[in-house]
């Protein structure tokens, strides 16, 4: 019983973050400077892939801002107390 809870832990934690060396070299540099703000456990993998393009996140503000912007559009990022709730009830009852 306690092997399995621990080997589940295991696997979750595995599938935890899903990006990639590979996938951070498909994208843009902006979307690349995003996830290294959204996803704080790729930051060393995000800081080397910038190293190695020799690019700054600085210069590709106005795009960070708009992949934000679309995100927000998108839906609530984690923490977001500023998304709208949605509406309750459901069948219209209560």
């Amino acid at each position: 019983m306690r092997a399995t809870a621990i080997l589940s832990l295991l696997i979750l934690a595995a599938c935890a973050s899903t990006t990639t060396p590979e996938k951070l070299k498909a994208m843009s540099t902006a979307e690349v400077c995003y996830t290294g703000m959204v996803e704080p456990d790729t930051r060393q993998m995000v800081d080397a892939e910038l190293t190695a393009r020799k690019a700054d996140c600085r210069d590709h503000a106005a795009e960070i801002a708009k992949i934000q912007d679309m995100e927000r559009r998108a839906g609530a990022t984690p923490g977001d107390t500023t998304a709208p709730k949605p509406a309750g009830g459901g069948m219209g009852r209560y």
